[in-house]
C-alpha cells in the first residue's frame, strides 16, 4: 500500500537519535550561555569583574571602570545688569530725611567765622559790594608742615561765588587730618550737599584723581598742580539759578490767593 510507513532499519534509528541528541545539546548550551551572560552583566558587570579577577585575567579582559563625570554645574541666572559705574550711583538712595534737611541761613561774615571754630581766626573783608574770606591753617610740626588755605569770594551778603581750597600735603602724616578738615570746612561754610555727594567728593579727593562734576547747583573741580603733586586745588563755583522763583498772586471768586514757589535743584553728574 502507498500510505504504509517505510520500515526503519537499525542504522536509521541510530542516526535519528543522534540528530535529536545534538539538537537538545545545542538548545541546552544556548540557554546555559544566555543564563551565564545575564548573571555576568547584571549590577553593572560586577560578577564579570569578579570572574576575571578570580582567573587572573582582569588586566586583559575587564573593561576599565570609569566613574561617571559629574553633571555640569547649573549657571546661576544673573538677575541684575552688569554696570560699570561708581558705587555712589549703584548704592541705595539716601533717606528722605538726609536729603531734605534745614541749613541755617547765615550772612557771609557769619559763614566765614564758622571756618575758624577750632583753629585760627579767618580774615573777612567787604569792599564795593564784594566780599572775601581768607582762612589758613598749618597741620603738623614738621619742617614743612601741611597747609590748608581757603579763599571764598561773593557779591551778596548770603551767597558766595567761588569757594577755593588749596591743599598743600607736605607732611604725609597729616593727610588724614587734612581730609577731615576739608570735609568739615565745606560743612561749616554751609554748602548744601547731600550725604552721598559729600562722600563722593571726599573719596575723589582721597584718591587724588582730577575730576569736574556738576551737582546740586555747584560746579566742583579738583586738580593737582603740575610742578608739585603734593599740592592740589579744589574749586567750588556757585551756579546761578535758571528758574525764577518767587510768589504769585491769583484771584478766585474775588478773593486773592497767594502761593510761594520753592526751587528744587536737579543736576547731572558728568562722568570721565
Amino acid at each position: 500500500m502507498a500510505n504504509k510507513a517505510e520500515p526503519l532499519t537499525p542504522l536509521m534509528r541510530l542516526q535519528r537519535r543522534r540528530r535529536a541528541a545534538k539538537a537538545f545539546v545545542a538548545v541546552l548550551l544556548a540557554g546555559l550561555m544566555l543564563l551565564i551572560g545575564i548573571v555576568l552583566v547584571v549590577n553593572d558587570g560586577r560578577n564579570y569583574r569578579r570572574l576575571m579577577i578570580w582567573i587572573g585575567m582582569e588586566q586583559y579582559l575587564t573593561r576599565p571602570f570609569v566613574a561617571a563625570p559629574p553633571p555640569p554645574a547649573l549657571r546661576a541666572r544673573r538677575m541684575t545688569l552688569v554696570v560699570d559705574a561708581p558705587a555712589r550711583l549703584t548704592e541705595p538712595a539716601a533717606a528722605t530725611e538726609d536729603r531734605f534737611r534745614l541749613v541755617p541761613r547765615l550772612t557771609a561774615h557769619e559763614r566765614c567765622e564758622r571756618l575758624g571754630e577750632d583753629g585760627p581766626v579767618p580774615s573777612f573783608q567787604a569792599v564795593g559790594g564784594e566780599w572775601e574770606c581768607l582762612f589758613s591753617r598749618e597741620l603738623g610740626t614738621a619742617a614743612e608742615p601741611s597747609v590748608l588755605f581757603i579763599q571764598v569770594r561773593g557779591t551778596s551778603s548770603s551767597t558766595f561765588r567761588t569757594f577755593r581750597l588749596k591743599l598743600s600735603r607736605l607732611d604725609p602724616l597729616q593727610d588724614e587730618e587734612m581730609f577731615r578738615l576739608v570735609a568739615s570746612s565745606i560743612d561749616r561754610f554751609g554748602l548744601e550737599l547731600t550725604p552721598d555727594n559729600r562722600r563722593y567728593l571726599s573719596d575723589r579727593i582721597r584718591a587724588g584723581n582730577a575730576f569736574s562734576s556738576k551737582m546740586e547747583g555747584y560746579r566742583i573741580s579738583y586738580e593737582r598742580e603740575r610742578d608739585d603733586d603734593r599740592r592740589s586745588n579744589l574749586l567750588i563755583t556757585h551756579l546761578p539759578q535758571i528758574s525764577v522763583c518767587g510768589e504769585s498772586v491769583a484771584t478766585t471768586h474775588g478773593y486773592p490767593m497767594q502761593s510761594s514757589i520753592a526751587p528744587v535743584i536737579l543736576e547731572c553728574l558728568p562722568m570721565r
